[in-house]
């Protein structure tokens, strides 16, 4: 009897996907993919749920919008230079921070919250977060109340592990 250990059940799903991922973006290759400006309307606020589907799977689409809110975004929050103790470290910039914190009725639940030091300055809506191995989460912010974004995310989910990683950048637009 062959015994197959969860590692090697979990690497075969990636590469899985990967290869399905592949074979879609080859067959869909004579679509054209994602033009600048589709890029750039996405990143200024459009809604575009193809644009947010190929950032999921496509590191060069990724890397092109990483590079578009470098210089876009309204905050830009590098990855940390040292090393923190705390699970989720605070992360601050140039007039914002950045923090989570966890909610007390509900334990699977982090709130996330923004707090914006002049609110003359544009105010966000979408807060992206790159991980050192290229990974990139979003998330649409509600609005601010003097000058604090606030929302609740889930414990478990890509978002909460990238903003505990002091690695990861942050871009806030």
């Amino acid at each position: 009897m062959i015994t197959i250990k969860k590692e090697q059940a979990d690497a075969a799903k990636e590469k899985f996907v990967e290869l399905q991922t592949y074979r879609h973006l080859m067959a869909n290759k004579t679509g054209g993919g994602i033009s600048p400006t589709r890029l750039y309307s996405f990143m200024r606020g459009d809604v575009d749920d193809e644009v947010a589907a190929q950032l999921k799977v496509n590191l060069g689409l990724r890397r092109a919008y990483r590079n578009l809110l470098k210089s876009q975004a309204f905050f830009h929050v590098p990855e940390a230079l040292a090393a923190s103790t705390d699970e989720y470290p605070e992360r601050h910039c140039d007039g914002c921070v950045v923090r989570l914190q966890v909610s007390r009725a509900q334990e699977n639940q982090l709130y996330l919250i923004i707090e914006l030091s002049d609110q003359r300055r544009n105010i966000p809506f979408t807060l992206s977060v790159f991980g050192s191995d290229e990974s990139c989460e979003m998330l649409d912010l509600p609005d601010a109340r003097n000058g604090v974004i606030q929302t609740i995310i889930n414990r478990q989910s890509g978002l909460a592990r990238l903003l505990a990683d002091p690695k990861t950048e942050i871009f806030l637009r």
